[in-house]
C-alpha cells in the first residue's frame, strides 16, 4: 500500500468512491469496497471522510464547481445571452462525456437517495445551477434578447430539465444520442425572445 500525502490521498479517494457510487449507485456502494477499490482500509478512508455520505457531499461539491467553472470561463467572452445559453448548449454533450461518473452519481442519488444531507446537497447542487441560469435569462431580458414578462426561474428550469434528461438517457443508454442539444436549446430560446 503507497503512501500518500494528505491531499493526494483526499483527491484519489474522491475519483475512486466517484466510480464506486457510479458504478452501484449511491445508496448500494459501501466504504468498504471504496477503500478496497482505493487499496485502503476502512480506517484509513475515516481518517480523510467520516462517513459515506460526506464523500457523497465532497463529490458534488467539487462537481458543481467544476460545472459552473467551465461554463463561466466557456461564455466569458460571449455578447449576448442567448449566445452564451448556446455555448453551454453545444459544448454540453463534451462536458458531460468528461464528468460523466460525477453525473451517474449525482442523477443516480437524485432518483434514490433518502439521506437528508444527500438531499440537502442536491438541492444546494440544483440552485446554484438555477442562479446561474436565472442570471442569464435577466440579462437576456434587461438587454431586450429575452421576454421580460417571464418568470426567469421559468426557462432557466427547462434549461436544467433538458440537461438531466439528456443526461439521464445518454449516461444510461448507450450510443443513444437521439437528439441534438444545441436544436433543443434553440427551441426553448425561441419561447424567451423578446
Amino acid at each position: 500500500m503507497r503512501r500518500l500525502k494528505a491531499a493526494k490521498r483526499r483527491e484519489q479517494l474522491l475519483s475512486v468512491a466517484t466510480k464506486v457510487f457510479a458504478r452501484f449507485g449511491y445508496e448500494a456502494a459501501t466504504t468498504h469496497a471504496i477503500a478496497e477499490a482505493a487499496g485502503i482500509t476502512e480506517p484509513i478512508l475515516y481518517r480523510h471522510f467520516k462517513s459515506k455520505q460526506d464523500l457523497f457531499i465532497a463529490i458534488t461539491k467539487q462537481m458543481s464547481q467544476q460545472t459552473l467553472d467551465h461554463w463561466r470561463e466557456l461564455i466569458g467572452r460571449a455578447g449576448e445571452a442567448s449566445e452564451k445559453v448556446r455555448l453551454i448548449a453545444r459544448e454540453f454533450p463534451e462536458h458531460l462525456r468528461r464528468l460523466a461518473d460525477a453525473y451517474r452519481v449525482i442523477h443516480g442519488a437524485l432518483a434514490t437517495a433518502r439521506d437528508r444531507r444527500v438531499q440537502a446537497v442536491l438541492r444546494e447542487h440544483y440552485l446554484q445551477i438555477e442562479e446561474f441560469f436565472v442570471s442569464i435569462v435577466r440579462e437576456g431580458q434587461a438587454s431586450g434578447v429575452f421576454r421580460k414578462d417571464m418568470d426567469p426561474q421559468v426557462p432557466a428550469w427547462e434549461l436544467i430539465n433538458l440537461g438531466i434528461g439528456y443526461a439521464m438517457v445518454v449516461l444510461n443508454l448507450s450510443k443513444f444520442e437521439r437528439f441534438s442539444v444545441p436544436d433543443a436549446v434553440e427551441f426553448v430560446l425561441k419561447g424567451m425572445k423578446g
